[in-house]
């Protein structure tokens, strides 16, 4: 039976939350850690991405865990046994780093949207090749301007939410109408303040609109699961 994984920790908990579908959740130790587990069979639906994030919030919420992002599965226990023993030392460094803490997303959207070709008062050029040319160049400097004003305001970000550099992640301008994806690592028990900190950091910000979400899972901090 293959097993999609939810979440890894040092050693299980008391009453864990059902699994999957309401099945009950499998525990697959491997040395100093183990993992948490549902069976699964069949096509991964978009309908049980909500339930795995259902478990893993349950999980995070009993002890300390590392959580995995949804569609990781593994052929059986064995298999999984296997892969955790093969990077224990990795994933248990993470987990003394991470576990027990929370991730506050905050996204940064541009309020302009980005120049459209044929729109505003520049004069357009006489000739297709220099239209080209004059079009091309602008959209180097539109994208160089936003890159560094989006640095920027990731710079603010860490400055005046007094974080460590180790404590955020930062994707700088990672589509047209976004300036900063960002996620923050709280300190245990302090993620609500984190948020209310955020939002009210942001609210100071121009020229962009910021979306403040959470508190997570630390589902950005824990990749290497």
């Amino acid at each position: 039976m293959s097993l999609l994984i939810h979440a890894i920790s040092a050693s299980p908990c008391d009453e864990p939350p059902r699994g999957l579908a309401g099945v009950p959740l499998v525990w697959v130790p491997a040395g100093e850690l183990g993992l948490w587990a549902s069976p699964s069979e069949g096509p991964l639906d978009r309908e049980l991405v909500f339930d795995h994030h259902r478990i893993v919030e349950q999980l995070c919420a009993r002890t300390a865990c590392l959580p995995v992002r949804f569609g990781q599965r593994v052929e059986d226990e064995d298999v999984a046994r296997e892969r955790l023993a093969a990077r224990a030392g990795e994933l248990g460094a993470t987990l003394r780093r991470i576990g027990g803490r929370q991730e506050i997303a905050i996204t940064l959207l541009w309020q302009c949207s980005p120049v459209i070709e044929g729109r505003g008062h520049r004069v357009q050029a006489s000739t297709p090749g220099r239209r080209f040319l004059e079009t091309r160049g602008q959209a180097f400097a539109d994208e160089d301007g936003r890159r560094a004003a989006a640095e920027a305001l990731a710079e603010r970000l860490v400055r005046e939410l007094a974080v460590d550099q180790a404590d955020v992640r930062h994707a700088i301008c990672p589509a047209p109408d976004l300036a900063l994806s960002s996620s923050l690592l709280a300190v245990p028990g302090a993620a609500e303040q984190a948020k209310e900190d955020a939002v009210r950091v942001t609210a100071t910000l121009e020229g962009v609109r910021a979306v403040v979400s959470g508190p997570w899972p630390p589902y950005t901090f824990a990749e290497t699961a």
